[in-house]
């Protein structure tokens, strides 16, 4: 049976929805029964699940929750939703260490650096365990790892060719910079072509896609090639 969630476990895993939080502790949250499935059968590195009355009641969450080595938490419905920070909460989260891989070994590699933000994962259903997760302070230094072992380097700019002209080559790497700046010139200097959404001449592109939202159109295009 689980246990009844302490006060100071809500506050530890309540840190894990800010991003000092997951920095300081390298952990993430995963929401839902169908991520932690993905996460059990990836091995992933879970720390301890919270569950609500109800979601106990779901006939798929006991044969998961007897599948897992770590600690099992019971709270009601409120604490779930300020546990997971989102309007509908699947009344179960999941722990999980950030299975982060050494930067240096990307090349070797060449997967996706995706991201561990919560959103994120829970937007992904436990599609990140398929990917090799990595992060760096340097993508300057990555980018050119990558070029010594034959990856061609490409990145989003305003500027750029448009997506649906663009040909790819493989292996190769996609820079993505923020809504507000955009990629730094330390990376553009780097890059072999930029890319970029652009609308109709009836109907001109927004200057302000939202990275995630960009980055998945680019990344159709890419994988389409």
């Amino acid at each position: 049976m689980p246990e009844p969630l302490s006060n100071r476990r809500r506050k530890a895993i309540a840190a894990l929805t800010r991003r000092r939080g997951r920095r300081r502790r390298d952990r993430t949250l995963v929401e839902g029964p169908r991520a932690l499935r993905s996460a059990l059968d990836a091995n992933a590195p879970l720390v301890e699940v919270v569950v609500t009355p109800d979601a106990l009641d779901d006939p798929d969450v006991p044969p998961l929750l007897n599948r897992l080595s770590g600690p099992v938490y019971e709270t009601d419905a409120d604490t779930m939703a300020h546990l997971t920070d989102v309007t509908t909460p699947q009344g179960l989260v999941a722990v999980v260490e950030r299975r982060l891989h050494d930067a240096d070994a990307v090349p070797e590699r060449l997967g996706d650096a995706g991201t561990a933000l919560p959103k994120a994962m829970r937007a992904a259903a436990g599609g990140h365990w398929a990917l090799a997760l990595a992060r760096t302070d340097d993508l300057g230094a990555l980018l050119d790892r990558l070029r010594r072992h034959g990856a061609a380097l490409y990145g989003a700019d305003l500027q750029g060719v448009r997506a649906d002209a663009w040909r790819p080559t493989r292996p190769s790497a996609l820079a993505l910079g923020s809504e507000a700046h955009g990629l730094s010139a330390p990376v553009l200097d780097r890059l072999d072509t930029t890319v970029s959404l652009r609308g109709a001449p009836d109907r001109p592109a927004a200057e302000s896609l939202n990275v995630a939202v960009a980055g998945g159109i680019l990344l159709y295009e890419w994988l389409g090639s």
